[in-house]
């Protein structure tokens, strides 16, 4: 098969994935599918009663072949990945699958076990979402613990994602943000290595006392229909968000 077909092929999954039947289409869709299936057993049937292997191989060709494609166009149509489907999947990322993640990440045996009590709050409107990150942290001591917040806002339209994490700033940080940028350099290079780019200019006044750090990141034209794709953004998200956590910390904060 060459590149053009795969590509051709990939293009009508695609279009199949985001096509969204109205219920009397679907109707005679289904309705038309039944028809071929049982006019291609009808013809098996006769073809057996009357010994006509034309019409048995026939009814074989049509089965052999419709079966499968038809199966898969039922999957693929009656699962509706139209508008609403999307709109449903970015609520459920946000809802879900973002703070399900966080939560397994902090709460991670293998990273020491320095973050606890952890929990999410969300406030989501259509394609937005304000989280609130609460963990109970205990790098000075396993007897001592801090509770600690982050907030940060995700924008997620489909193929592009924009996330903002409010950092907090001091006094002396008020004319420039450079210093601030420095305590997160280490988290910033791996984030923007897995795709984030960050934009240059922060935002201010928005969150009194504190710096909106703004990132965007491209994502693919099937994200939302891929579970696989989600999962690894998500997993990848909460460490982005684990090491926002360590580097403020690291600093001395």
């Amino acid at each position: 098969m060459t590149d053009e077909s795969l590509k051709t092929s990939s293009d009508l999954i695609r279009w199949l994935k985001m096509l969204a039947l109205p219920a009397w289409a679907r109707l005679g869709l289904a309705v038309i599918m039944l028809l071929i299936l049982l006019s291609a057993l009808g013809l098996l049937g006769a073809g057996l009663y009357q010994r006509d292997k034309d019409s048995i191989a026939s009814a074989v060709t049509m089965l052999t072949v419709g079966i499968p494609v038809g199966l898969v166009v039922v999957a693929l149509v009656f699962g509706d990945g139209g508008a609403q489907k999307l709109k449903a999947l970015t609520e459920q990322l946000l809802r879900e699958e973002i703070p399900a993640a966080l939560l397994e990440n902090l709460s991670a045996n293998g990273m020491g076990g320095r973050y606890t009590k952890a929990h999410v709050t969300a406030k989501i409107r259509g394609c937005i979402a304000d989280f609130t990150l609460h963990v109970a942290d205990s790098h000075l001591s396993p007897n001592v613990q801090l509770e600690r917040k982050l907030d940060f806002k995700l924008e997620l339209n489909v193929k592009k994602v924009n996330f903002v994490v409010w950092l907090p700033q001091t006094a002396h940080q008020a004319d420039g943000f450079a210093e601030l940028i420095a305590r997160y350099k280490s988290c910033f290079f791996g984030a923007e290595k897995e795709g984030y780019f960050r934009n240059s200019e922060p935002l201010c006044g928005e969150k009194p006392g504190f710096v909106g750090i703004v990132f965007i990141k491209a994502l693919g034209d099937d994200f939302l229909l891929n579970p696989a794709e989600r999962l690894y953004f998500v997993q990848d998200f909460a460490f982005f968000i684990r090491g926002l956590l360590d580097a403020e910390v690291a600093d001395g904060s």
